[in-house]
């Protein structure tokens, strides 16, 4: 069972240095039995130590993604509709100063002094130019961490990665979706990057987890940074770092993503 002191000795082992915006993800169940008398509470002690090892001045970010609403006519609000994420992003949206990003789907929360610049004013694109990925990393320092479950299970930016890189096996999909803005119910035009149903069936069960993005970062001298939290791990890596490695690997191979370069290819008979 682990407590305050625990949390301090491994996020002081894995925060460094300052950053100017940190991204959090993972799984909090996977760290077993805690001290704390709720997941808020745990919530809480987790980020004071983080802003005490990097400064007050990072901003705090996580997906508070609901890709459950994709196909349905249930209305998103940002101001109340929860996160399939659980307790981190959901977090993260209690807080009275936090900022969510507008997308039905794939919407981004941060907590912090550039919230705002992160997470307004995005485009109606999941990922890409204006979305709260690019924003974050073009700060100059960034730093990912990962609670509880391996880097290469909570790392979306790959998926950033995949639309800047135009890779062939996805394709941009429209959604006219409900959603609540300035109060009224409206429905509005939204996209997402989305791969081609036969490519998903056909590899989905063979794919490497974004293994083969890790190991080429590891072999290019990234470095991913592990700290022992009760029952499970934290970890810690350079995010730019990490994504300028992700580009580099797809300039070698655009299938790295899957498991293998698929034999069907529906997009060459577009």
């Amino acid at each position: 069972m682990y407590g305050e002191d625990d949390i301090a000795h491994a996020l002081e082992s894995i925060v460094k240095d300052s950053y100017d915006v940190i991204f959090i993800s993972g799984n909090l169940g996977n760290l077993g039995s805690h001290k704390f008398k709720s997941k808020n509470a745990l919530m809480e002690t987790l980020l004071k130590y983080i802003l005490l090892f990097s400064g007050k001045e990072t901003t705090l970010i996580t997906s508070t993604f609901t890709l459950h609403l994709a196909n349905t006519d249930v209305p998103f609000d940002p101001d109340r509709t929860p996160s399939m994420h659980g307790v981190i992003a959901n977090y993260f949206l209690s807080q009275k100063d936090r900022v969510r990003s507008f997308h039905p789907f794939t919407s981004f929360t941060a907590i912090g002094p550039q919230a705002k610049h992160i997470c307004t004013n995005n485009t109606r694109f999941s990922y890409g130019i204006d979305s709260p990925y690019d924003r974050m990393l073009k700060f100059e320092k960034a730093l990912t961490i990962s609670i509880g479950l391996p880097p290469n299970l909570t790392c979306s930016i790959i998926h950033h990665v995949e639309f800047i890189m135009h890779v062939p096996y996805r394709f941009i999909k429209e959604f006219y979706h409900p959603v609540i803005r300035n109060g009224k119910l409206c429905h509005e035009n939204f996209y997402m990057h989305v791969i081609y149903r036969s490519i998903y069936d056909e590899i989905d069960k063979k794919r490497d987890k974004n293994r083969k993005f890790f190991n080429h970062f590891k072999k290019n001298g990234g470095q991913i940074l592990e700290a022992k939290l009760g029952q499970g791990k934290l970890y810690a890596y350079d995010t730019k770092l990490f994504f300028e490695s992700a580009i580099d690997l797809l300039k070698k191979d655009i299938y790295s993503w899957l498991s293998e370069e698929p034999a069907n290819k529906p997009y060459r008979f577009l």
